[in-house]
Order: structure tokens, then sequence, then C-alpha cells
């Protein structure tokens, strides 16, 4: 855990020398935030909010126009409950990006897009739906505002409420980027909603920004302001809206219930980061270059009633002047434009040793952080920091004095959207929840730190930012510790060792990257796919981009090849399609080193639902292909295809088998129904003919684990257990599992 301290003077320093010292604390604090859910949804799932009871969840999604509602009273359980449909007609496109919920719990106010573009101007909608009673769903208004609105929060109640909507009007061109400068300028609604209670008309006042932005140095396109976010401070009814491609905040004073005022406009400024970010997509991870960022803040939040939080995402290119878009990492400033915190490094760090940091997003915005919320959970304020590209969030506990003190990382569903709390008033339980865009899902975590971890799901952590990971696609053991490869992401190649024993806060330590070396003892590059120990050394499968590069190879014990085999030409002869490797993915070698299995992923023939396992008898020097089948993902199984991901042998001899599909994660949560291990007898690869394998499932990960990534790659049975573990793609969740005794 790492404590900041945010005296005057400490501020001053850490921004002169560009860093901050986090000192250590103790260790024995268990993490709070226990993910009791990943609940996959129909569809995308972007902003999501609470009814003030903590029973229901709201959701939107923009890619089919509607509002969706799930019932969370068992967390554990969600249940979707039927959607609302946003579109006033047939023809009509309507795209929602915002909701909140009135302090009663009475209405819903969702936001509307209709289909401007940069062509046309199309005002937007504030669509009021009673939610009274959940189980029958009534329009009550709908309130005319301005083009391209975005983000919503609310102030006041009854009478007095009001809602202030962020109109963006980003002119959209034919791809769906943002026309920068355009020729209509954003500005602010305040939509005042008092006459749902009163009777009286509902009414709109806009907040024009043009002329304050030109006033304001250090900004970006001061002709075109473009609110993007709003957070309300309700105990002073200042309003914080970030501007984010203009590089600048909006406060507004909204403490007159019959009026708005536009109290200040300023810039977010630049963020030095020297020798400690990554610049290049490049397959390897060193936090060591320097850049300067514009903020360009999207989401904001009030940590205090004078300090707010903002997610520096970045949403423009880099200029002529060499200044990136975004800063990687989130920034605290005080309501008189100070800045009280700068995050620097320590997000990307953070991202590295947990394994989620995004080398495909060096070159662009890094980690991209784009969501941030405070919330109150049993009286202690937390800072929650999403990274839509890392699909993780930072947790930080924030003291009486605003001192922010790190304290998990959360790895969520794919590009965590939405972030909000729930206080369910029945039973009292606390939850964070995530809205994940690209996997269509929520992420949900209780509020629980008084119980344990989960000690068979252990997070892996590695030992510093020098021991960048990810990417697992194959995983072997010792006897004492745990292997694993990642593919091609990561270059050059290398065997990642992990220390199984998990501590208190169910983590585990990855301590150690052994470098593949040719037979030179130069590094290489190499699509690793499979690994499996003997005391001999290291085999691993390797995928090659045609049938003939496929190869078997063996390390020494400090990764130096010493022995390659491949195909015989006769048994290459046998693919469909040797310009297309169907790809090894799995091995697994006897500890004598006498018998080699190597998994064809979608075997010889992907057109058929068979993969093959291939046997090596290297004393005979004797090759057997041996048809696999496979189940089929009932949703769709030409698009979510499914093949072998990785072998081991049990304790008794016989053939684990992995075998997944391509749903989940980017191909959507709910596409993920084959994440299984079979389990094959090895005598069935002692004929002289090939023959159809039988199979005996040992466990169903989706229904017994609710396993939805979609690439679960590696798997090993360590000291009995049978061990799973995904490939995240280089950023995302990784998740480790042990399965038991089977």
């Amino acid at each position: 855990m790492k404590k900041i301290k945010l005296s005057k003077l400490g501020m001053a320093l850490s921004i002169l020398l560009g860093t901050l010292t986090l000192p250590a604390v103790a260790a024995e604090v268990t993490n709070p935030f226990k993910l009791v859910s990943h609940y996959p949804v129909d569809g995308v799932a972007e902003i999501v909010t609470a009814t003030p009871d903590g029973q229901y969840l709201f959701y939107t999604n923009a890619a089919k126009g509607t509002l969706h509602l799930v019932d969370v009273k068992n967390p554990a359980s969600p249940i979707s409950l039927p959607t609302l449909q946003l579109t006033d007609s047939e023809s009509q496109k309507v795209e929602p990006t915002s909701v909140a919920i009135s302090p009663d719990g009475q209405y819903a106010f969702v936001v509307i897009r209709t289909g401007d573009d940069k062509a046309k101007a199309s005002n937007g909608k504030l669509k009021i739906f009673d939610i009274s009673d959940i189980n029958n769903i009534k329009l009550k208004d709908s309130v005319v505002v301005g083009s391209g609105p975005d983000s919503i929060d609310l102030i006041g109640e009854a009478d007095t409420l009001r809602a202030v909507i962020a109109i963006e009007d980003e002119e959209t061109d034919e791809e769906g980027d943002a026309t920068i400068p355009g020729v209509r300028p954003g500005s602010i609604d305040v939509v005042y909603l008092g006459g749902l209670y009163s009777g009286k008309a509902l009414y709109v006042e806009t907040i024009e920004l043009v002329d304050a932005l030109k006033a304001t140095p250090q900004v970006n396109y001061p002709e075109d302001p473009q609110p993007e976010f709003v957070s309300v401070n309700h105990n002073t009814a200042q309003v914080a809206v970030t501007l984010q491609e203009n590089n600048a905040i909006a406060l507004l004073d909204l403490s007159n219930p019959e009026k708005a005022t536009l109290s200040k406009v300023f810039s977010t400024l630049t963020v030095k980061r020297d020798n400690n970010a990554d610049l290049k997509k490049d397959g390897e991870i060193h936090l060591k270059e320097s850049f300067e960022g514009r903020r360009e803040a999207d989401a904001v939040t009030w940590i205090s009633d004078t300090i707010f939080a903002i997610a520096n995402e970045g949403d423009t290119k880099k200029g002529d002047d060499g200044i990136y878009p975004g800063a990687r990492g989130f920034t605290l400033f005080d309501n008189n434009g100070n800045i009280i915190y700068e995050t620097f490094d320590k997000t990307e760090a953070n991202a590295v040793i947990y394994g989620h940091y995004p080398d495909s997003r060096s070159a662009a915005k890094g980690v991209e952080i784009e969501g941030i919320l405070s919330a109150e959970f049993d009286g202690q304020n937390y800072l929650f920091v999403g990274s839509e590209r890392g699909s993780f969030v930072e947790v930080y506990q924030v003291g009486t004095n605003q001192e922010l003190e790190f304290v998990q990382l959360l790895p969520t569903g794919i590009s965590p959207e939405g972030l909000t709390s729930v206080h369910n008033k029945a039973t009292g339980k606390e939850l964070f929840v995530t809205a994940n865009e690209k996997d269509g899902s929520l992420s949900i975590f209780e509020y629980a730190p008084n119980t344990k971890s989960d000690m068979t799901s252990p997070v892996i952590k590695s030992t510093g930012t020098d021991l960048p990971w990810g990417s697992l696609s194959g995983l072997t053991h010792d006897e004492t510790y745990l292997y694993a490869v990642p593919d091609n992401a990561f270059k050059p190649s290398r065997i990642f060792r992990i220390n199984p024993a998990v501590d208190a806060n169910g983590v585990v330590s990855l301590d150690k990257a052994i470098f593949i070396k040719d037979e030179n003892g130069e590094s290489i590059d190499l699509d690793l796919e499979g690994i499996s120990y003997t005391p001999s050394g290291f085999w691993l499968a390797v995928e090659g981009e045609k049938v003939e590069e496929n190869v078997i190879l063996k390390t020494d014990l400090d990764g130096k090849i010493i022995k390659r085999i491949s195909l015989p030409n006769q048994l290459i002869a046998q693919f469909v399609d040797k310009e297309i490797s169907t790809g090894f993915e799995g091995i697994a070698v006897s500890e004598d080193e006498s018998n080699i299995y190597v998994a064809l992923q979608r075997g010889v023939n992907p057109s058929e639902p068979f993969a093959t396992i291939i046997h090596y008898d290297v004393k005979n020097d004797k090759w057997l292909f041996s048809p696999y089948p496979l189940d089929q993902n009932t949703r769709n199984a030409e698009k979510y295809w499914t093949g072998i991901s990785d072998l081991a042998l049990d304790s008794k001899g016989q053939l684990l088998v992995l075998e997944r599909d391509k749903g989940g994660d980017n191909q959507g949560a709910i596409n993920a129904e084959i994440k299984k291990v079979y389990r094959v007898d090895a005598n069935e690869f002692m004929s002289d003919r090939p023959s159809i394998l039988k199979k005996t499932l040992v466990s169903d990960l989706v229904s017994e684990y609710r396993y939805l990534n979609e690439k679960v790659e590696g798997m090993t049975q360590f000291k009995g257990d049978i061990w799973v573990v995904n490939d995240n793609d280089g950023a995302g969740k990784t998740r480790l599992i042990n399965i038991g005794n089977r």
C-alpha cells in the first residue's frame, strides 16, 4: 500500500521534481473490494447508475439506442429486466449518452443524441421516465436540449431539482471522429425539473462558453467549446464541467435554484513526464522516456468541498509542438485552479506491475484514464480511477486532509466506461460497479474489508516496473514455481516465473523473467503458445505464420535453445492450407521426454469440428495425428469457433485438454460458452492408426467459475491441483484460478 501526502510543500516539491515519494505502509491491510459478479449483458454497457435504494442498476447502450435495467438485490446473481426502447419512431436514430436517477428514486433522466453530425445539428433530448413502479416504467416527459448532449448530473431535489448537461456537439464525420475545431460551439444546458413535482413547466437555461474560453490563457480551440463530463458538488452547489478538447475546466455556481452562473474557466495545462513513460509500440515495456502531455480530461469528480479529480484521457492528436494528448494518469485541482496532486507515472507503473499495461497504445495515450469517481463506503471516502485501455480501476483511500492512499487495483471487463457506487438500504451491502463497453459486461465488486480474498483465484503482481508481464499463453510448473510464456505481444521472447504462494491480499508474485536465447546466445522473437517443464529444461510450442514454421523447441533451464523439432513433410502434407497455420497451441512432455504431445488449435482442416493432437514418440521417431472432437458454440459456431488452447499431463499420466471458443472479452462476454477442461486417455495415442479421441469432462469453467475471458490458454497440474490462466492480449484482466484436484 502506498500513501500520498498532499501538503503544500510536498505538492510544490513533487511538481518541481516530477514525482512523488510514496512511503510504504503496513502490508496487513486487506483489499476491501471483492469481485462478486462479472455479469454479461446483451450488447455494450456504457454509463451506469443506481437507484437510491441500491436495488437496481440502469445502464445505457448507445449502439442499440436502449436503456437497460438490472436487479442487483443479490449482487452475486444479477437479473436483467425488460429493456426500454428510446426511439420515438422506427426510423429515428438515437444514442443514449448518459443516465441519472432523481434523489427520491422516482425518475430516470436519459440524455439522448438524435443523429447530429458534421453536416447537421440535431437537438438532443432529455427523456424522463417514471420509475416509481419498476415493473411498469412509463415515459413522463421529454425536454429538447442542445445538439450532441453528453454527460448529465443532478442537483437539488423536488421543486429545486435541476439537471446539468454537457452539450458537446462534436460534429462527427462519416468515420465517427469529432471535427476539431468545428463551426458549432458546444455549451452547458441546465434543465429546471422542479415542475415534475410542482406541475409548472420544465425549462432550459443555456450557458455559453466561447467568450470565457477566449479570455482564458493556454486553452485549445477557444471558439469551439467541447463540454464532456459533469460533476456536482452537493455541499457547495458548485459544478465542474470538463472541456476535454479545449484542455479546460468550467466551474458553475448553482447555489441560486433559479439561475446558474458561470463562475470560472481555467486551463488544465500540461504534465511533464521525465524518464518514466513508454512511447513506443514495440512489444517491450520500458517506462524510461519523456514527454509533455495536455491533460484533456474526460471524467471529473469532487473529493471534497474544494478539491476535484480529473481523468486525463486525452482526445486530440499530437501537435506540431510535440505535445501529446492526455497525461496517462489523473490530477487533483482545487476550485481556484491550483494543482494539488499529479499522478505522473504512478498509474502506469501500477498497470505494468499488475499486467495491465497496453503496449499497443504506448505511442498514443498509454493507459488512457477515462473514468473517475469519488464515493463513500462505510464512512470512508474512496477515489476510483478507471483505465479504458488497460481495463482496470485503481482504488485510493481519501484521508481527512484529502491525502491519497493507494489501496487496490481492480481488474474489470474490457474497457470500463461508467463507474458508480451502490448502497443497498435494505441489506446494507455496498457495491462498486463498472460498465464495460468492449466486452458488454458489468463488473460488480462488494465492499467487504473484513473478509478474506479468494485464495483460489489470486491476483498476479510482479516485483517491479522492470518486470512487465502479460499475454500468458502457456503454463507449467517445476513442483516449486509456476512458469508461463507470453505470445508475440512481448519481444524478445521470455518465460515468466510465478511464486504460487498466495498472500493475505490474495496476491501471487511474478518474480523473474528468463529470456529465450538462440543457439548463438542472441535474443529471439517467437510466438510462444505452450510450455512444458522437465528437469533438464523447458519445451516450447511455437506457432508459425505458415504450417512449416510451427516448431517445437527445447531450452535449457536458463532459456538457451538446445533442440529444434519440426514437423516432417509427410505430416505437413495433411494440412488443407499450408500457407495459413492453424497453429501449435499447447504442449505436454513426459518427465522422461519420451512422449511429446502438441495441440493444433483447429486441426489440419479448420472447416471441420476437430482439432488435432499430435503425439511424437521420441524413441521411435514416430508421429501420430489424432482428431479431437470440439464442442460448438450454440450462438454462432462459425464466428465463435472452438479450438484447443493447452495440454498438460496429469499426475496419472493422462492428458488434460483445455478447450475454448472465441466468445468473451472483445467478442462479447455473453458469447463465452466453451471454456472447458477435458481428459483424454493417453493410451489412445499408442495406436499405429489415428482415431477420433474420446474425451471426458473435468470442469466447465463458465458454469463453475463464470470464466468469461476469451483466451483461456494456459493449464498445468501443480501439486495435484489444476491451474488455468488466460491470455489478456497484453492488457486487461489475467485470471489465474486453481480448480482443485480433479
